[in-house]
């Protein structure tokens, strides 16, 4: 499986971004963004969710029968059109648009699509955010793989689905499907509601495993074989993203889930596949690509995370900082980091009851950030993420600072000198 992130966003790109999101959230309900609730040629699975409005984008040129029309940065109302491709980093809305052929997005582009037949295939790799709600249909199958968000309501495919490698929020409500279902390797939070296949329904290595309920199909493999109903969220819990992986809160080490890594004490480690056990290091490095465990670990210096590499840390004790550029998934739980947290194009980021010594900054992440009952001595700063934020009772005594991110971050109870720009109501 594939695991390098194409998302590449234009300005434009990342705005329309922001309101799929929003409209995958039910959010966008301000003055800026009025949300309609979902109209009656939805399925009725859709009812309760609401959809923000499409993007404004002028009308694009109408379109030659049999000639690939290119729908960049342009809006395609109720026409005819052959194949169509968006262009990378640019956003395609089409409303009760006929597509005679494929619909293929580049790399970093944004789809919103309501009330479409497309008369062939959906492909995209590497998309930054697709929404084909509504009553739409595809003849052929549906293929999405390493890209942002990804929302599909109430869609009929006569050929397969598959949704693969995505870094941010996936919702599937109210499909009916002729054939296989495949939902592979998404790492930021899936929810599957009310859906249909005549084939198969498998998910595997999504992390956090899907939540939903209501699904049917041949049969419900793996982490699909028993979807319970996603729980009746309390007053006040964040809505956005919709999905979020609860953070682990016992202080109890788990089992190891790598092979045990076996190092001189006080030693530099690279550690690549493997779980360390609670034996003090120097530092340890994971390699790209690569996980790592840290069980109780103790390091007298740093946590180095290379591209691609992911980290599970439980009550760890870092006397250093941890870093981390393009890493993969990073989950802390407990224990403390004396120096800072900094983290830059994260695919997805979870931080539990962790004691800071210093700052943490998490900079342009592509997939969920939680952070959770943090205590820093520092700042706190989260800074141009598109996956979406969630904060919740961390207590900063520098300032917490929000800005950039698409969609703003939800939560509440955090605690710093000053809250600023998108932070400053939580």
């Amino acid at each position: 499986m594939r695991t390098d992130l194409k998302l590449k966003l234009t300005h434009t790109a990342a705005a329309a971004w922001s309101l799929l999101f929003l409209a995958a959230c039910g959010g966008g309900g301000g003055a800026d963004a009025p949300a309609t609730a979902a109209g009656a040629n939805e399925a009725p699975g859709t009812r309760a969710f609401a959809l923000s409005a499409a993007p404004a984008l002028p009308a694009g040129a109408t379109p030659v029968p049999a000639v690939t029309y290119r729908c960049g940065n342009v809006t395609l109302g109720a026409l005819r059109s052959g194949e169509i491709e968006v262009p990378a980093g640019q956003v395609c809305v089409l409303q009760g648009t006929r597509v005679e052929g494929n619909i293929k997005l580049g790399a970093g582009s944004v789809l919103d699509a309501r009330d479409i037949t497309i008369v062939g295939s959906l492909q995209a790799d590497g998309a930054a955010s697709v929404l084909v709600a509504g009553a739409s249909s595809v003849t052929g199958s549906v293929q999405l793989v390493q890209g942002g968000a990804a929302t599909l309501l109430g869609l009929r495919i006569a050929g397969n689905l598959q949704i693969e490698a995505h870094a941010g929020p996936v919702r599937a409500e109210a499909l009916r499907t002729s054939g296989n279902v495949q939902v592979l390797g998404n790492l930021g939070g899936v929810t599957l509601v009310d859906n249909s296949t005549s084939g198969n329904l498998q998910c595997k290595d999504n992390l956090p495993a899907p939540q939903g309920s209501g699904n049917t199909a041949a049969t419900l493999e793996d982490q699909c074989r028993s979807l319970a109903p996603a729980p009746t969220p309390a007053p006040g819990t964040p809505v956005n993203p919709p999905v979020a992986p609860v953070p682990p809160t016992t202080p109890t080490l788990p089992a190891p889930s790598l092979p045990a890594g076996v190092f001189t004490a006080g030693s530099n480690v690279v550690c690549r596949d493997l779980s360390l056990d609670a034996t003090r290091y120097a530092s340890v490095e994971v390699p790209a690509g690569a996980r790592c465990e840290l069980i109780g670990t103790q390091l007298t210096g740093n946590l180095e995370l290379a591209p691609g590499a992911s980290v599970k840390g439980v009550q760890a004790q870092i006397n250093g900082s941890l870093n981390g550029d393009t890493p993969g998934p990073v989950q802390m739980d407990g224990g403390r980091i004396d120096g800072s947290v900094q983290l830059a194009r994260a695919q997805a980021t979870t931080l539990n009851g962790t004691r800071v010594g210093g700052s943490l900054q998490a900079v342009a992440g592509t997939g969920l950030l939680w952070l959770q009952g943090l205590t820093l001595t520092g700042d706190l700063q989260v800074l141009g993420n598109t996956g979406g934020a969630v904060l919740n009772n961390n207590r900063a005594g520098g300032n917490l600072q929000c800005k950039d991110n698409l969609p703003a971050p939800s939560g509440s109870g955090n605690v710093a000198a000053n809250k600023e720009d998108q932070c400053r109501g939580l």
